[in-house]
């Protein structure tokens, strides 16, 4: 038990960790990311504004597109203005933008491509790029045009396409290089939350033991405590019993001893099923071997299907011969007859019962239906909680604990199956168990 809860911290740890490293991770790549690319966006931009190149700058003379410059007394007036270059296009001095330098037109690689209305090539501009010549300019400016997008990624290149007199105008630029810092960061950030998931999981497992070391005595304890009590009571129910079997004896049966006697059978059934419960819950090796299971269920349904006669209901059985399964004969023999019992208990009384049996590839599927009033439609795992009732109350005048499917389902569990309660239409009720 001790074990299982120790494997179970660390897997939930785990899986947390990982969860919250992969949740940060993704938000800082893509702040990183989305930062990368406002800056290619905020250049398109400005290219785009300024003919798809950089504005001239002071000692570069004069660009046919530019007009004069002006005197040298007006660019001393805006030399030393912080926020503006020194940059004029018909004479007026252009705002500096946020995250651009003196440097940056030496430093950005673009290219740009103007097509006319008919597609044809108006001009092309590769004079800022090394990597891309004229022929791929237009190829990459073509493909876009048949795409119909007006921005976004070819390659390594983030484009904008503009409209200008008499066609479109596609300007290009080079992202390589931020491109492969965000892979790079990526790359770093995915090894270091790894090496972080694999420092947090030697810690826990080296920790684990005095985590649930506290929970372990307790909850030892708790089931040391329940097989303890139910030997304890089994002597003052056997004398109860023999007693109550001697007063009828002397007085003859009556409403007394017979009421006496159907609570020391129902006390006594609950606190076997919660000494079984307990032990199974220890984790306590279970004797396996080949088990019939086709004859078994059967064999342990028979003894029911005389009380259900009795009830004036029918139990019908669906079995495919010959399935056989690795597992404890006792409990699985127990584990149908909860099943019939509490099918018999809680059924509608003048409805079939039908089990079924078979294989489904490599599964063995063990089906009870019975039809029930009142049930809701859909899945219904609260019936194999503790002492859980459908009269919660507690009070119904129906026999029974509310344990048996605790049980099934720790039977099932024991032997690594899975096992779920539904209502398909609101009027039947199933249990599946799948080994």
């Amino acid at each position: 038990m001790v074990d299982k809860l120790r494997k179970r911290v660390i897997l939930y740890t785990v899986i947390a960790v990982a969860l919250v490293l992969l949740l940060l991770m993704g938000i800082v790549n893509g702040v990183n990311f989305a930062t990368k690319d406002k800056a290619a966006s905020q250049m398109l931009e400005f290219l785009a504004e300024n003919g798809g190149t950089f504005p001239g700058r002071r000692g570069d003379g004069v660009t046919p597109d530019m007009g004069e410059w002006p005197d040298d007394q007006i660019m001393d007036d805006y030399w030393d203005q912080g926020d503006l270059w020194d940059d004029f296009i018909g004479g007026e001095p252009w705002k500096k933008r946020p995250g651009m330098t003196e440097e940056t037109p030496y430093e950005t690689r673009f290219f740009t491509v103007d097509l006319k209305e008919d597609r044809t090539v108006k001009s092309v501009n590769t004079g800022k790029i090394a990597a891309i010549d004229s022929s791929q300019a237009v190829e990459m400016a073509e493909k876009i045009e048949a795409s119909g997008k007006t921005k976004g990624y070819e390659g390594n290149y983030k484009y904008l396409v503009t409209e200008i007199e008499g066609g479109k105008r596609f300007i290009f630029v080079d992202c390589t290089r931020d491109l492969q810092s965000v892979k790079d960061f990526l790359k770093t950030s995915v090894l270091v939350s790894l090496l972080g998931l694999a420092g947090i999981a030697l810690l826990v497992t080296i920790l684990s033991p005095k985590m649930v070391r506290p929970i372990a005595e307790s909850y030892a304890k708790q089931k040391e405590f329940i097989t303890n009590a139910g030997h304890e009571l089994k002597t003052p129910m056997t004398v109860i019993e023999s007693c109550t079997e001697v007063l009828e004896l002397e007085g003859g049966e009556n409403k007394w001893t017979k009421g006496i006697k159907e609570q020391v059978e129902k006390l006594s059934n609950l606190t076997s099923h919660m000494v079984a419960l307990a032990k199974m819950d220890e984790g306590r090796t279970l004797a396996m071997k080949e088990v019939n299971l086709s004859r078994l269920v059967e064999d342990t349904l028979e003894g029911f299907k005389l009380g259900a006669e009795q009830q004036g209901r029918e139990i019908q059985s669906k079995i495919e011969e010959d399935i056989s399964i690795k597992g404890n004969e006792t409990l699985l023999a127990e584990l149908v007859s909860i099943l019939a019992d509490n099918a018999l208990k809680y059924g509608s009384p003048d409805k079939p019962i039908i089990f079924a049996l078979e294989k489904q590839g490599k599964k063995i599927v063990l089906r009870e239906e019975n039809f029930a009033e009142g049930i809701e439609k859909g899945n219904h795992k609260e019936f194999f909680d503790r002492f859980y009732r459908g009269d919660t109350s507690h009070n119904s005048e129906k026999p029974g604990s509310g344990i048996g499917l605790s049980i099934a389902e720790s039977i099932v569990t024991s032997h690594g199956g899975g096992i779920k309660a539904e209502s398909p239409d609101g009027e039947r009720f199933v249990i599946t168990a799948t080994f």
